[in-house]
């Protein structure tokens, strides 16, 4: 036997697939006469992983497109659980809680509770071999089944053929047979085993202790790499399972993205093989958290979002199948950010060449399209050629409050939309203050690729912003405020977004200690057992949880730290930190959620308004990793590497 060390401990039993890999031909990469070409965004869909976007406990092997899928079967009610989700809400569903997972696949565990079963799953790959081991807990009054069913999910060619001991796959290129330790039930696809005890499927010959030896070393090394963080390590590990269990496969467009949750992506996907949906900010974030363990997780994501830059001229809202993006609409200019920070942990130029131009395209839109009076606003576009649905909604307020990201915020409530503008009327401190730190960004990586031009022009922008940003500095409420444009008067809802002026260096080191003060450390506005609230306490809109309108997200806090680090505010640094990473793992600890948003009063779930598994709840683990100095910090110039 072989014990997974985790927070809920558990002894495996053992179920061995042994099964080869092969390798995706290479496509064509970005290449740049001045450094080295990276290889293509692609270059990493090969081998064993949980890429199916409908369960975690299918294991897909590519580039054949050959899946096993693992389900439960209630005997007695004669009904199947035939898919494994993580968040899953609908009641009665089942309930997962993921132990680990490395970025390729070599090493997953995870636990599923449904009705009276309780089963832990554990695969290792390594080289041409995939071992899946499974443990059900044999107290059950309902023995129930295990079921493994064989399929080809996105079209590959290929056949199989089941024994009541055997399983004969044959693909392009590759045979591949499979030995039960007992006999089976098949039928069809599919076969299936009693719950009354381990099962073992493997090739002849293949003995029990090799596969145990194989299942020890990947285990061993991945709480190796987990101890390395040091007291950090907690934060790395719940980072690595947000950001893995969700890598899943586009077979539409040949590539893997990492959707923010896996029941979004079944629903825009309207239950099908490769579904998925990829938000803006969202991805940009995720990318820089892949960067911890995987380049190539964290290359093809910014690769995937900047891509759409080609299309649009900017990365839009949200991007869907079938090519369903929102053509009126950006969301927050985060991508700068990101894309700086995953060179500082794999620092290539070929990384910041293949993107540069794309982002500073991207970053020339904003003023083009969102600057009024020298100030930014947040806006949405006409568009008349509308292919779907959500494409309707657009040129209105709803659409432009959803391109900040903070959809029904009330910080912008009863502020009119100008539709010959296409913007809400209110210069807005949480854009400009994100805006001049994309233009900053872009900067850096223009003067290492030798774009003086380029870097001028950024710098310029950001001086110009910055200069505008420090006119909404209102003194006697010791605060940057947004401002409206068509009145002049001032915004005094407030969220965390007013702090992003630090993001932009637009403060003073006086004015910076004032906004700690005054409403950083105020209990009526943002203090309290559980920081940031997305909306100030006193606000008469103020819930604690209805989704904006006081839920605690993690981009806020992670932003807001990010714009601490701008200035000497260590105690504030340290206080967001310890609070952010308490927060995620109250939740992690106790179930295993990483929350979309977290209640502001309880720190719990906030309601139905919130994903249970949502990969940027993480970003809460990212924070307690920069201060720890687990990662480069964020504020250094890219040319310093001492």
């Amino acid at each position: 036997m072989i014990y997974v060390r985790q927070e809920v401990g558990f002894w495996l039993g053992l179920m061995l697939i042994v099964i080869g890999t092969g390798c995706r031909p290479a496509t064509s990469g970005h290449e740049t006469p001045d450094v080295a070409p990276l290889p293509p965004p692609q270059a990493h869909l090969q081998g064993w992983n949980t890429w199916d976007n409908r369960s975690i406990w299918a294991q897909v092997l590519l580039p054949e497109g050959f899946a096993l899928r693992f389900m439960l079967e209630d005997t007695v009610a004669n009904e199947r659980l035939a898919l494994v989700f993580t968040g899953n809400k609908v009641l009665g569903s089942e309930k997962v809680r993921t132990l680990a997972h490395t970025p390729d696949g070599s090493y997953t565990a995870s636990q599923v509770m449904w009705r009276a079963f309780n089963l832990t799953l554990v695969t290792v790959a390594r080289g041409d071999s995939l071992m899946v081991c499974v443990l059900p807990e044999l107290s059950a009054r309902n023995p129930g089944r295990l079921v493994v069913l064989g399929e080809f999910p996105y079209g590959d060619a290929g056949s199989l053929s089941w024994t009541d001991q055997a399983i004969t796959v044959e693909t392009q290129g590759r045979n591949i047979t499979l030995a039960a330790d007992r006999p089976g039930r098949p039928a069809g696809e599919i076969c299936s085993w009693d719950l009354s005890g381990p099962l073992t499927l493997a090739p002849p010959g293949l003995g029990t202790e090799a596969v145990q030896a194989y299942i020890r070393q990947a285990e061993s090394a991945y709480w190796q790499r987990r101890q390395a963080y040091g007291q950090a390590g907690q934060a790395w590990h719940v980072i690595q399972n947000a950001v893995n269990w969700l890598v899943v496969y586009d077979p539409a467009q040949d590539r893997s993205v990492t959707p923010v949750a896996r029941t979004w992506s079944y629903g825009w996907g309207q239950r099908q093989p490769g579904g998925h949906v990829l938000f803006c900010w969202d991805n940009f974030f995720v990318a820089y958290m892949h960067a911890l363990e995987s380049r190539d997780l964290a290359y093809n994501e910014v690769e995937q979002m900047t891509r759409l830059i080609d299309t649009l001229g900017f990365v839009p809202n949200y991007a869907g199948p079938g090519y369903e993006y929102s053509r009126d609409r950006s969301q927050p200019p985060v991508g700068g950010l990101m894309v700086r920070e995953v060179y500082r942990l794999h620092p290539e130029p070929a990384f910041l060449a293949a993107h540069f131009d794309r982002l500073l395209r991207w970053n020339r839109w904003w003023p083009e399209h969102r600057d009024y009076q020298g100030y930014m606003a947040w806006g949405s576009d006409p568009y008349t050629g509308i292919q779907h649905r959500r494409q309707q909604i657009q040129n209105n307020h709803p659409a432009a409050s959803n391109e900040s990201g903070l959809d029904n915020t009330p910080m912008y409530d009863g502020v009119p939309f100008d539709t010959a503008h296409h913007i809400l009327m209110q210069a807005d401190v949480g854009l400009m203050g994100l805006y001049i730190a994309d233009c900053e960004a872009l900067a850096e990586m223009a003067d290492l690729l030798d774009r003086p031009e380029e870097a001028r022009e950024l710098s310029d922008r950001a001086d110009a912003y910055r200069a505008k940003l420090q006119t909404l500095w209102h003194e006697e409420f010791g605060l940057f405020l947004n401002k409206r444009l068509d009145t002049e008067e001032w915004s005094f809802r407030i969220s965390p977004t007013n702090f992003y002026a630090l993001l932009g260096g637009a403060a003073t080191q006086d004015q910076a200690e004032r906004m700690m003060e005054d409403h950083f450390y105020n209990p009526a506005e943002f203090w309290g057992d559980y920081i940031l609230p997305s909306a100030a306490r006193n606000d008469t809109a103020y819930t604690g949880r209805d989704y904006w309108r006081g839920s605690i997200w993690a981009p806020m806090n992670f932003l807001t730290y990010l714009g601490l680090r701008r200035y000497d505010l260590p105690q504030a640094r340290l206080d967001l930190a310890d609070k952010s990473l308490k927060l995620l793992l109250k939740n992690w600890e106790a179930n295993g959620q990483i929350l979309e948003n977290y209640h502001a009063e309880t720190g719990g779930y906030p309601g139905y308004r919130s994903e249970y598994f949502y990969h940027w709840g993480a970003l809460l683990g990212m924070i307690s990793l920069i201060e720890t100095g687990q990662v480069p910090a964020p504020e250094r110039a890219l040319s310093d590497r001492d």
